[in-house]
């Protein structure tokens, strides 16, 4: 811009009395323009960064990976004790697989994070068998991208707990599906998958007493949120202060 006005004060200066009114005219129009696609060509730019690129999918896919490494190894360890498991897993799950999730976000900082999540996620489930889970999961992903609404979030510890925290109570109402919508198949995985009549007993004894699931959900979000906060802290403690996160 300081190139341009002087380039232009040299012509009105050298221009004729005549054409001055002309030429002024002239330079301004074609400042203004200038100015436009200067803008024009940052506005564009800034899309472009806050598109879900292909090299952010496989980051994400690179961080669900580990999450489910870690359901892996709870689910068995958790399933010889009824109760952890069916009340505490999902919850124990989220907390541990908290700084993952927040890793993700504060490095790509893009709207759509979950929802790629929620597709992988349900993409993998309906591959076992259980096909409505797909549109189950991606819904509680909509939700969950709807909580993260304005410019940043993905870098608010606030907002990142309260979606996380919605995440894992989809996640945690997720597990109880199957039963409504499948029970026949459900129990011939389950079976296979090494549960125990002891479990099966208090798993319909939880989902036949609100008060059961609301607890259990209750004791997954808890969780949830003390996954974040001590995500948060190894954010700050060893990610930020290394200059690998903002």
């Amino acid at each position: 811009m300081g190139d341009r006005a002087i380039y232009c004060s040299a012509v009105m200066q050298q221009s004729h009395p005549g054409v001055y009114f002309f030429k002024h005219e002239l330079v301004v129009s074609n400042l203004m323009r200038f100015e436009i696609e200067r803008r024009t060509t940052m506005n564009n730019q800034d899309q472009t960064k806050k598109k879900i690129t292909v090299r952010d999918i496989m980051t994400i896919a690179a961080m669900m990976v580990l999450t489910l490494v870690v359901s892996g190894v709870t689910g068995p360890l958790t399933l010889p004790f009824p109760f952890l498991y069916l009340y505490v897993c999902a919850g124990l799950q989220m907390f541990l697989c908290a700084t993952f999730y927040l890793v993700t976000a504060n490095r790509l900082n893009k709207h759509g994070i979950f929802l790629v999540w929620g597709v992988v996620y349900g993409a993998l489930l309906a591959l076992s068998g259980y096909i409505f889970l797909l549109p189950y999961f991606v819904g509680v992903a909509v939700i969950c991208e709807l909580t993260m609404t304005g410019k940043n979030t993905y870098r608010s510890p606030l907002r990142n707990t309260i979606s996380w925290s919605v995440w894992g109570l989809g996640m945690m109402i997720g597990n109880a599906v199957p039963i409504w919508a499948a029970w026949d198949s459900y129990v011939e995985q389950a079976s296979a998958s090494g549960f125990s009549q002891e479990v099966f007993d208090m798993q319909i004894d939880m989902l036949s007493s609100p008060w059961h699931m609301i607890g259990a959900c209750a004791i997954t979000v808890v969780l949830s949120v003390l996954g974040c906060v001590f995500g948060n802290r190894i954010l700050r403690r060893h990610f930020q202060k290394a200059g690998v996160l903002q």
